[in-house]
């Protein structure tokens, strides 16, 4: 998948208008729904999904069957026709360069969110899943799932990450050699984003300013 920076920087806006149906639980005691069609979600796979969705510590809390099993339905009902619905389209490509940032050496991520990212990962490719890809509209929902629960501990780290590319392709570019041919990690970015901040820094300030200072004499005069 194509991790252009030019749209993976606009992800957390795009999310918060493409967000996933509500994921709340109907009260206890009205919990039936468990079905989608053909589709059973109580089925071998919800306890890994619930294993995996624990074990990312995520504040929000995990949907259950039910309220998974209603959103399911909704996307079904609104999409009906496409591929798969976009929210859960754009939440794959979330997790697409999620996946990018975990598995790259010089960007050294934390271990413990390499750990979180892994764990995403290996669950969506895993065939014996909640909702198979295979599944029109819905299929990856629980992956979708997954990235959202675990998206707010992950976001910055993305945005530096996706920033990281921006500035290597830029000085591979001026090398004329491809990003990964060039010696270049997170202390090489954190030096180019500061030499970028006070470039920006400086032709905001000149902006306001004139390059003949205020005791410069007059080259011109009315007479």
């Amino acid at each position: 998948m194509n991790l252009s920076t030019t749209h993976l920087t606009t992800l957390n806006d795009r999310l918060a208008t493409l967000p996933l149906p509500p994921m709340s639980d109907a009260p206890r005691g009205f919990q039936r729904r468990h079905r989608i069609g053909s589709l059973d979600l109580a089925n071998g796979a919800l306890r890994r999904f619930r294993e995996v969705a624990g074990a990312l510590e995520s504040e929000s809390p995990i949907p259950g069957v039910d309220a998974m099993a209603s959103a399911a339905r909704r996307l079904t009902r609104q999409f009906a026709g496409t591929r798969r619905a976009p929210c859960i389209r754009l939440r794959l490509r979330c997790l697409a360069a999620l996946r990018a940032m975990a598995t790259e050496p010089a960007w050294s991520l934390d271990n413990t969110k390499q750990a979180r990212v892994r764990l995403i990962a290996d669950y969506a490719a895993n065939q014996d899943r909640l909702v198979p890809d295979a599944v029109p509209v819905i299929g990856g929902l629980d992956d979708a799932v997954l990235v959202e629960l675990a998206w707010p501990s992950l976001r910055h780290d993305l945005d530096d990450y996706l920033d990281f590319r921006r500035l290597r392709a830029e000085e591979a570019a001026l090398r004329g050699l491809h990003p990964r041919d060039i010696p270049y990690d997170r202390e090489n970015w954190l030096q180019s984003r500061f030499a970028e901040l006070k470039w920006l820094a400086h032709t905001r300030r000149r902006g306001r300013e004139s390059y003949i200072g205020p005791s410069a004499p007059a080259l011109f005069r009315v007479c």
